[in-house]
C-alpha cells in the first residue's frame, strides 16, 4: 500500500476488490436519489484488508484516527485530513507487479492492530482494517 508517496504497508488479504457500480438513475420525480455516503459525496465503496504489517509511524497515526474522528464517534463531519488518497499494488507469485488500485478520499472505519512486543520497534501487526472511499481507478500492467 501507498500512502502519501510512500510505502507503509503490506497486506496478505484484500477482499472484495473494488467493481464498476451501475448508475442508481432517477426517481419518479426526475431528481437523482440520494447520497448516503459521507458528507453527502455518494456512496461510498468498502474494502476490508486483513493479516497486514506496517513500520511506518505516521500511516498509524493516520490509521488510529478511527477512534478520534471516525464516523462512528458522532463528531459530525471528517477532518479533511483524514480522508486521502492510498495506492494499492497487487503482485503475482513471482513478485511481479500486475494490477495497481488508486482510491480516492480514503478513511478508516475499522481498525485493530497489534502493536510490536518490541517497545522500540515501530512494526504494527494489522489483523483487520477497513477502508471506505469516494473514487477508484484500476491500472491493469501488461505483461512483459
Amino acid at each position: 500500500m501507498i500512502w502519501r508517496g510512500r510505502p507503509v504497508a503490506g497486506f496478505t488479504e484484500i477482499f472484495p476488490f473494488p467493481e464498476k457500480k451501475k448508475q442508481a438513475g432517477y426517481l419518479r420525480s426526475g431528481c437523482p436519489p440520494p447520497a448516503i455516503g459521507p458528507e453527502g459525496q455518494g456512496t461510498p465503496f468498502f474494502i476490508s484488508l486483513d493479516k497486514g504489517k506496517s513500520f511506518d509511524l505516521g500511516f498509524g497515526q493516520w490509521v488510529s484516527m478511527v477512534r478520534s474522528y471516525g464516523p462512528a464517534t458522532g463528531k459530525g463531519s471528517l477532518l479533511p485530513e483524514y480522508k486521502t488518497p492510498l495506492t494499492i499494488n497487487m503482485y503475482d507469485e513471482d513478485g511481479e507487479l500486475k494490477v495497481v488500485y488508486h482510491l480516492s478520499h480514503c478513511w478508516v472505519t475499522e481498525y485493530r492492530a497489534v502493536p510490536s512486543p518490541d517497545a522500540s520497534s515501530y512494526e504494527i501487526a494489522i489483523e483487520h482494517m477497513k477502508l471506505g472511499f469516494d473514487r477508484w481507478e484500476q491500472d491493469l500492467l501488461k505483461d512483459t
